[in-house]
């Protein structure tokens, strides 16, 4: 054999060498770009998680998707996890960013903070960080309550709002709040809460994964939140709200009821409200017609 074809046959066999050891991205990683076939690479639907700080506090979220983005808050007994299966449920129009606030689920525990002025702060601040302006916002219970605050102070930073089982008034959750820590603990506050929200007779592994993340905050955190909630008032002042809004209820909700959620829609001009054959928790009821009925509304949005 020449010495010419022992060099050829050498740097054929370097090259399969190399073509079998090189390696594919692992699987927790983002692909950008394209693939060699010319169509964009998958992006990943399993919610990330990862930590922000801003403004003195360090915040956990949850993110998925790809689009515009929609950034979800969470009610006083639940956390960001009640949102993952929407957050890429909307890709690749829109990305969604699930907060835990202040105190709650994996983010920071500051010894005060846990009130509706202070998550308002805290929610454009991480936006910021971000560099999110103009977010669609969805709130559920408590949460909806943080949100309309924030429209109201910042209505510029507000592409749409989705209020969910909320109120514009006090929503009176529990009638003893000193008591909460000593004698009465967080976690029994905070399941009596969580049962009272459901219709009787509710299948228990609709609310058990509520129930397993009442260790994520504590009583300070509960007791603090549920003394703002129980002083919010914004009602008659929601016309000042002029962000497409879509508001969800459940018939069999006693809290936020359905007669306070048309007050809330006669309030804001050109708002819609859908009512759910449920009770507080209309997302672990009814999950289907949530994204149904979210999924229409983010639609119109692009229109």
């Amino acid at each position: 054999m020449t010495r010419q074809r022992l060099f050829v046959l050498g740097m054929l066999i370097l090259l399969a060498g190399c073509a079998k050891t090189s390696t594919a991205p692992s699987s927790d990683q983002a692909v950008s770009g394209t693939a060699s076939t010319g169509q964009v690479a998958a992006q990943p639907t399993q919610p990330i998680r990862r930590s922000v700080s801003e403004d003195g506090v360090t915040l956990s979220i949850l993110k998925a998707g790809t689009g515009d983005p929609v950034i979800y808050v969470h009610g006083v007994v639940t956390t960001s996890n009640i949102f993952s299966k929407y957050l890429a449920a909307y890709s690749p129009a829109y990305r969604g960013i699930a907060v835990d606030l202040r105190g709650y689920g994996n983010s920071e525990k500051t010894p005060t903070g846990s009130n509706i002025s202070q998550f308002v702060k805290d929610l454009i601040a991480l936006a910021d960080r971000l560099k999110i302006e103009k977010p669609v916002w969805v709130g559920v219970s408590m949460g909806g309550m943080i949100l309309q605050q924030l429209a109201l102070e910042h209505p510029s930073r507000v592409k749409a709002l989705v209020l969910v089982s909320t109120t514009d008034g006090p929503m009176i959750l529990d009638r003893d709040l000193p008591s909460i820590g000593n004698p009465r603990t967080n976690a029994e506050v905070s399941k009596k809460i969580l049962l009272e929200s459901f219709p009787a007779g509710t299948d228990q592994k609709l609310y058990q994964p509520l129930l397993d993340r009442i260790p994520t905050w504590n009583a300070s955190v509960l007791r603090e939140t549920l003394t703002s909630m129980s002083v919010f008032n914004r009602h008659g002042r929601l016309s000042a709200i002029t962000a497409p809004t879509l508001i969800l209820v459940g018939a069999k909700d006693d809290v936020a009821t359905p007669a306070i959620a048309a007050g809330i829609q006669a309030q804001i001009a050109g708002s819609r409200l859908v009512r759910f054959e449920t009770g507080h928790f209309i997302m672990a009821e009814d999950p289907d017609g949530f994204r149904k009925v979210l999924g229409e509304f983010l639609h119109s949005l692009k229109q």
